[in-house]
Formats: structure tokens, sequence, C-alpha cells
């Protein structure tokens, strides 16, 4: 692959059964300073690739100079961003580059270029690296791009009670990266009552009055508030 094989150090990328409960709020709150910052670096870099005068970037291997494509080059700058916990979305190519078709045909079938890949939203189509961005903390990236909070509320719940198998608490949402009010999530909750494509999450509320979020998809009223009494005796003891 372009940059070879990953060393240690770089972000370990783990099948979507082993991820874990919470993606890493300390990173994102970091890569958020960083937003301004690569977003100026996509114009900067579309420019290359759209001036004809501007040479290719080169990479140096064993001494020698290998060209790099256009291809390689907007696979770098889709690296950098899912490096820095960002999705690039293809509209946002678009807009920049009207031959993009072509250069992504191009991109796919370059052996090099193989950890790019996508993730569809209903807004948009979002590229990433799976070298740098696993697939679970693309899709929660893209929620959280998207702005849909009813469909976030129920990919997560789902996810957690199926993989773990946990109830996710109410107050999950109001907290890094989602950072949605408490108002939000209890406006979306109501209309995800009236939504049949959201029929299978459910509340209960524990002992101690917390609010927990399950999917009768992957277990029962009874588990689920067994599990979340556990959780909250522990965080009490």
């Amino acid at each position: 692959m372009l940059f070879g094989r990953k060393k240690r150090g770089f972000v370990k990328i783990e099948e979507v059964k082993e991820f874990q409960h919470e993606v890493n709020e300390d990173r994102i709150r970091a890569v958020e300073e960083t937003a301004k910052k690569i977003n100026n670096d996509a114009s900067d870099l579309i420019d290359k690739l759209n001036d004809i005068n501007t040479p290719l970037a080169a990479s140096d291997v064993n001494g020698v100079e290998i060209e790099r494509t256009k291809a390689q080059m907007l696979a770098d700058f889709i690296r950098q961003r899912s490096n820095g916990g960002y999705l690039t979305k293809k509209s946002a190519l678009e807009a920049e580059d009207e031959n993009l078709k072509g250069l992504l045909d191009e991109l796919k079938a370059d052996e090099t270029c193989q950890d790019i890949t996508t993730i569809d939203g209903n807004k948009d189509v979002y590229f990433y690296s799976v070298d740098y961005m696993s697939d679970y903390y693309a899709k929660v990236a893209m929620l959280i791009e998207e702005d849909d909070l009813q469909r976030t509320i129920a990919t997560i719940v789902r996810h957690n009670a199926k993989i773990y198998p946990s109830p996710t608490p109410v107050l999950y949402f109001t907290i890094s990266p989602y950072n949605y009010t408490e108002i939000q999530v209890n406006n979306a909750l109501k209309k995800m009552k009236d939504n049949e494509e959201y029929s299978d999450i459910c509340e209960l509320t524990t002992e101690n009055d917390i609010r927990y979020l399950y999917s009768t998809l992957h277990m029962s009223e009874k588990y689920a508030k067994a599990l979340a009494e556990e959780v909250e005796r522990g965080e009490e003891g």
C-alpha cells in the first residue's frame, strides 16, 4: 500500500465486533481544534489537482522519486482528514472538481488506494481511510455530520444492545462527541415514539431514576433493566 505496513503507534484498526463502547472523547476534542486547518487544506489540495501546470507530488522509495497521480494525491488528502477524525464529503469534492467521477474511478482501480472506502448517509456519501479510521468511528462521524438525532439515537442504542449487550443512558447523547442538549434528546425521543421505524427503541428508568434506552430487537425489557440496575449499583458503589 502507499504508506507500506502500519508501524507501531499508528491508530489500531479493529473489526466491527470489537469496537469499544465510546468514541475516544479526548481525541474528538483535540481534532476539533484542527478542523479549520484541515478544511483549508482541502481547497489547497483540490487546486493542485486541477492545476495542470502544478507538478505532481513524489514519494522517495530507496532514493528514487516516483511520480504521484491525482488519484493518489486525493487519497492522501482523505487519509489526512481520516487521521484527524474527519470524513470527506463527496459533494464537497464534486463542487471543486467537475471531473470527479473519472478521478474516483482511477482511485478505485489503484492498488495503493484500496484503504479508501465510503459510507452512505441520507444526505451525502462520505470517504475515509480504513487505515486511520474504524468503520464504527466512521458511522458515528457520519451521524454527527448529518445531524439526524433520531437516527443517531436508534443506531447507537441498537448497536450497544446487540454488541455488548448494554442499554444506553439517555444522557449519553448529551456528552462528546454528540453534545446535544437534554431538551433536544427528549424532543427527539417524543418524535420517535410516533415513528414506526423506531418502534423497537424503548425507555426504562432505574431505581435511582436514571433513564436508559434499549432495543427490543436485541433484548427484553427485563434483561435491559437488570443490566441498567447493575451499572447503577456499580456507579453508586
